[in-house]
């Protein structure tokens, strides 16, 4: 897509660098997922709402293009290995290794432990975390009776005229959670609520752990706090605060372009996040994520990537990076 005529030429060749990364980027990592044209009419959105040019808040969009973090289906599975093996293999070894004195005894003893572990998502079988599970049984190798689903975790009975639920699997001690993203954290804290209090109730030696492949590391810190996970709770990769859109410390504002201003880059983060969702004009709880995967990209990210009118948007916008919603 070529330049816009009216910019200087410091910012013409701004222009031509960003369009190069985001057009490299597409061909390496985005999948493939945008083109020219599709660029072209997401920076149409731009359209002087700031009081800058129109040309100047479209260079300043491809800008946070540029930014955009996409994690697709390779990247994914190789993350999955990597949860398995890091958060939950190797701890449980080194937990089995220290009260075991040969290796026959660690053989069975891992064994067992494994035996009496389920992996099951986050959310029903439509949202994300359950979509991962197929990846995750094909990356590391496992049986598919090491998977449950969570309408199944329970069976009712009755007694004295009263109904209640028990845990279904007796033989079952471990319980792993997986899920893609822990942004805010709130998902993982209405999901403990609603599912795990009488799991634990029922037999203090259960143990539930949750992890994601990614989690801001405010949102990690509120699971643990506010939900029978506790320590019990990790991510691949913790995003620190430079990863938030905005923060003193934000990455996407360092070490910026000659012909790139930072007053009105937050301007227009700020002005169109408003008029796209008044509410959260940064991203759910305003996380100010940049960032998405081959499956969906999460309300947590800036609204200027992902919202539209389906979505509830406020003004006419076109994504760049779709997002599925819960309906």
């Amino acid at each position: 897509m070529k330049a816009p005529d009216n910019l200087t030429d410091e910012q013409i060749a701004v222009w031509d660098q960003l369009m190069t990364r985001v057009l490299t980027l597409n061909e390496r990592i985005w999948e493939q997922n945008i083109n020219g044209d599709l660029v072209r009419d997401w920076l149409h959105n731009f359209s002087g709402k700031t009081g800058a040019p129109v040309e100047v808040e479209r260079l300043h969009g491809l800008y946070l293009l540029s930014q955009f973090m996409y994690f697709g289906i390779r990247e994914i599975r190789v993350l999955l290995r990597s949860l398995y093996r890091d958060l939950f293999l190797m701890p449980l070894a080194k937990e089995v290794k220290d009260r075991t004195n040969s290796i026959e005894e660690f053989r069975s003893e891992i064994k067992r432990e494994l035996d009496a572990t389920r992996f099951l998502g986050v959310g029903n079988p439509s949202e994300s975390g359950v979509h991962l599970l197929y990846y995750f049984r094909q990356e590391n190798q496992l049986s598919k009776e090491a998977f449950v689903d969570a309408a199944r975790l329970y069976e009712t009975k009755s007694a004295n005229g009263l109904r209640y639920r028990v845990p279904r699997f007796s033989a079952v001690k471990r319980y792993i959670f997986l899920d893609d993203l822990c942004g805010s954290g709130q998902t993982a804290i209405d999901y403990s609520k609603d599912f795990l209090p009488d799991l634990t109730a029922a037999d203090p030696e259960i143990k539930v752990h949750y992890f994601s492949l990614f989690a801001t590391r405010s949102g990690m810190q509120r699971v643990r706090d506010e939900t029978v996970f506790g320590a019990n709770s990790g991510a691949v990769y913790e995003l620190d605060e430079s990863y938030k859109w905005g923060d003193v410390s934000s990455r996407y504002i360092v070490g910026l372009p000659d012909a790139i201003s930072l007053d009105i880059l937050l301007e227009i983060v700020d002005v169109y996040g408003r008029a796209l969702h008044s509410y959260y004009p940064f991203g759910f709880q305003d996380s100010g994520l940049l960032l998405g995967f081959s499956h969906n990209t999460p309300d947590n990210t800036l609204p200027l990537i992902w919202m539209e009118q389906m979505h509830g948007s406020e003004i006419p916008w076109y994504p760049i990076f779709k997002r599925y919603p819960k309906k």
